[in-house]
């Protein structure tokens, strides 16, 4: 059977239509290849930016700055309580403020040794009445100060006066902030339950200095 010029030409037609189909289709699966190394190449590199700016949320760490190092601190169990007054000037009244504060039979003496990496911060301490061990966990925002959780392996009282008599706790929240010089911080240490929640707005609004420390 003759085929004709016309049948002849057709075939060719549709051979170079199939080929031509084929390439397209390979070049589209190697640009989309292509586009998603891209596009997870530009991944990476968000989350470089997102590391960094993490790494950039804290002061640089110096000597200065550092919550590194040993310290010997005070938390009053009233929450309320004002120990400010432990950094007084000496006068004759007083000549040792801080002993002053530390032996009114009130509150917990805390010998604690922080480390700092970065914006973490991670302490160990011991309570020196009891021999109680404390650990604390808490990260350094953009200005220096210090807050995170404690975990105790006793219960603590923390309370002001419409919550005494309330349950004690072993966990809780602090709050501290380091003066420029770096040999001293005075902050907060309280429980996070409801009722401590509720009657600290009430009661000092504005108290924050329970928690006191000076470096070892």
């Amino acid at each position: 059977m003759r085929i004709s010029s016309y049948g002849i030409i057709a075939v060719c037609l549709v051979i170079i239509a199939v080929a031509l189909a084929g390439c397209t289709f390979n070049k589209t699966i190697g640009t989309t290849t292509t586009s998603s190394g891209s596009s997870g190449s530009s991944s990476s590199s968000g989350q470089s930016s997102s590391a960094s700016a993490t790494a950039a949320t804290c002061p640089a760490v110096t000597a200065a700055t550092s919550w590194t190092g040993d310290w010997d601190a005070f938390a009053s169990h009233n929450f309320c309580d004002d120990l400010r007054k432990a950094f007084y000037p000496p006068s004759t009244d007083n000549p040792d403020p801080w002993t002053g504060v530390r032996g009114n039979g009130v509150g917990i003496t805390l010998p604690i040794t922080f480390t700092q990496t970065a914006c973490d911060v991670t302490g160990s301490a011991k309570i020196k009445e009891t021999g109680c061990p404390i650990t604390f966990t808490g990260t350094v925002d953009k200005t220096g100060a210090l807050s995170g959780t404690w975990k105790a392996y006793c219960d603590i009282s923390f309370e002001s006066t419409s919550t005494a008599g309330n349950p004690t706790s072993d966990n809780g929240v602090f709050n501290l902030n380091m003066e420029p010089g770096g040999s001293t911080f005075i902050g907060e240490m309280m429980h996070n339950d409801p009722d401590s929640m509720q009657s600290k707005p009430k009661e000092c609004p504005n108290g924050n200095s329970n928690f006191v420390g000076k470096r070892g």
